[in-house]
């Protein structure tokens, strides 16, 4: 073998593997990792959709399907979970949106988290509440502790009321939040089964899993999702059309007439 084809052979070897190696993880940390899944969950992540189970890592401007199971979520102490046909949205590890569906939030320690829905958002530090948001109406239970919510119209902060441990609050449209001394018995009737005794905290697994590809996915099919929240149908919509750069302008040397 000459020399040349020597040193070619020795760059495939190296290059090959590289080419060929899995994806990496994601530099940017998770925000939430699934610790329990009834049956794999729809993932929506940039413009792909994916299949996720336990030990799945979620990042910020994930969406995420419950499809008929529960799914469990963690991170910093405080657990989550989410209803059979539900959806989210995760802005951060701190902010997520209920879209639509049931979501059930126990705070531990002194770290807070933001719940929104498109007509509330709620904020919750050591307490245990229950949340269902349907259209453009959201229901709240405060099961333990003490849960400030503000209502929102448009996406604007508008008027904020503490809802007392025990206390359940409804709000439909853009009328005022409404309080109660406990949840009706059509509330506790449609309840989730999974989502009405106290989260047990998983540990997710360890390595993290990487989320099965499915296939590629439209702005049509994921407008429902963000149907009445205005600000996120507009950032889904630039994910898939994002503003195109302004033209460069080519300058040429005008000709001299004499």
């Amino acid at each position: 073998m000459s020399r040349r084809l020597a040193k070619l052979s020795v760059c495939l070897a190296i290059v090959w593997p590289a080419a060929h190696a899995a994806p990496a993880a994601s530099a940017v940390p998770a925000a939430f990792s699934i610790t329990f899944c009834e049956q794999p969950a729809s993932l929506v992540r940039g413009k792909s959709l994916y299949r996720a189970g336990r030990g799945t890592g979620l990042l910020p401007d994930d969406m995420l399907e419950s499809g008929r199971g529960t799914v469990q979520l963690g991170a910093g102490g405080t657990t989550l979970a989410i209803g059979p046909a539900t959806r989210i949205w995760i802005r951060s590890g701190s902010d997520i949106v209920l879209l639509d569906g049931w979501l059930k939030l126990q705070g531990r320690g002194g770290r807070a988290m933001t719940v929104s829905t498109s007509n509330l958002s709620l904020t919750g530090a050591g307490a245990s509440l229950t949340v269902q948001a349907s259209g453009a109406a959201t229901a709240l239970f405060a099961e333990a502790g003490s849960v400030p919510v503000r209502e929102l119209d448009a996406g604007k902060a508008r008027r904020a009321v503490t809802v007392a441990p025990e206390q359940f609050a409804s709000r439909s449209g853009a009328h005022a939040l409404r309080v109660a001394p406990r949840p009706p018995p059509d509330f506790l009737a449609a309840l989730p089964r999974d989502l009405r005794d106290v989260l047990v905290p998983l540990p997710a697994s360890s390595p993290a899993v990487l989320p099965r590809p499915e296939r590629v996915l439209g702005f049509a099919e994921l407008a429902p999702w963000v149907a009445g929240h205005g600000a996120l149908r507009q950032q889904l919509q630039r994910r898939f059309d994002p503003p195109r750069r302004a033209r460069a302008v080519l300058s040429t040397p005008s000709a001299v007439l004499h």
